[in-house]
């Protein structure tokens, strides 16, 4: 199987979980929408693109977190259309610390993989991931082949779909973040009937459970579908 394996890495980030509203809390690792909001960034595609490119489902990706440094919390004051727009409120927002990720990425067309590929070694806009200037440094792009997995053992993030699993930490002396599972969408409502824009909001027969973790080995109680990269021994689940 033909795979784009890269690397990112952030100073501070933070990936919003949309359900919660007064308190900005942030996924570990961001969530399939946002990395492809990214390559859809670098690369210069609208808006439009984007949702469209959720809906056809073309991208499926997985994440492996390396490294979180810390954490940390700042506040984000913003306007309100109390007292004739001059009112502030507030929010509290989660972030990460020197967060590091390897991104696998299959591409089920082939032009787009080519010119994903090209955007990633020569992004036509700053990189960032989170919010806009939250920027992020693209490294060690490498296409590669991965084989099918005999095990029922990964070490990526998963979208928890009702299937039983034991976590084991792989090394006590390093930072350990056990699963930790939060609601993420994985397409949103755009446009309406007439293909007009409207606020977004998520597609409720798309969200799904995200299951993220650090310095841990995840083991399922039945065969699932998983892949190997030997290079990097990671041991991956595509979603």
């Amino acid at each position: 199987m033909k795979v784009i394996r890269f690397e990112i890495q952030g100073l501070i980030n933070s990936y919003r979980i949309p359900f919660f509203r007064t308190y900005h809390k942030s996924f570990l690792a961001p969530p399939k929408t946002t990395i492809i909001g990214m390559l859809c960034n670098i690369s210069l595609k609208s808006q439009k693109e984007f949702f469209e490119i959720l809906d056809k489902e073309v991208f499926e990706v997985s994440v492996v977190i390396n490294e979180i440094k810390g954490r940390a919390k700042d506040l984000w004051s913003y306007k309100t259309l109390e007292k004739k727009n001059m009112g502030k409120s507030v929010v509290r927002r989660d972030k990460l610390f020197s967060p590091k990720y390897t991104i696998y990425l299959k591409i089920k067309d082939e032009k787009l993989y080519n010119e994903i590929l090209e955007n990633l070694k020569l992004p036509k806009n700053t990189p960032s991931l989170g919010m806009d200037d939250e920027l992020i440094e693209i490294k060690n792009i490498k296409t590669l082949e991965m084989e099918e997995h005999d095990t029922n053992k990964i070490n990526s993030i998963f979208l928890d779909k009702n299937i039983s699993y034991k976590a084991y930490v792989k090394d006590l002396s390093k930072s350990i973040e056990l699963p930790t599972i939060n609601l993420a969408p994985t397409k949103f409502i755009a446009f309406d009937k007439k293909n007009r824009r409207i606020p977004k909001e998520s597609n409720k027969d798309f969200e799904f459970s995200q299951v993220e973790y650090l310095n841990c080995e995840i083991e399922f109680s039945q065969d699932i579908e998983n892949f190997v990269d030997d290079e990097l021994n990671n041991k991956v689940m595509f979603y």
